[in-house]
């Protein structure tokens, strides 16, 4: 069964243009890793949820996501790359999650 990462981020506009800069490093450095199936990025243009930003990334089972998290963090380390103090900088907010991706 696919496993699907879902990140939702609330952005302030004034940083909205280095948050996107940097996601797509980190999206392009996802593509590369075995198991990826798909990914998307949206900005939210009407609603009413306070999220503006979103995130998917599709992997073909949950050992593929599983490796998927150690690559990531494995590269990370490599490049010297902590996410953690931009996000504080540019005060971005995220929330994870992680489903189970069916046909319907």
């Amino acid at each position: 069964m696919q496993v699907v990462s879902i990140d939702l981020f609330i952005v302030p506009k004034e940083s909205a243009e280095e948050f996107l800069e940097q996601s797509r490093v980190v999206q392009g450095l996802i593509k590369t890793i075995p198991g990826f199936v798909e990914g998307f990025s949206y900005e939210k243009i009407n609603g009413e949820s306070e999220f503006n930003f979103m995130t998917t990334a599709v992997w073909e089972s949950e050992a593929a996501f599983q490796n998927a998290g150690r690559a990531i963090g494995a590269e990370f380390q490599r490049r010297g790359y902590n996410p953690q103090p931009p996000f504080e900088r540019l005060r971005v907010k995220r929330l994870r999650s992680e489903y189970n991706r069916t046909p319907y």
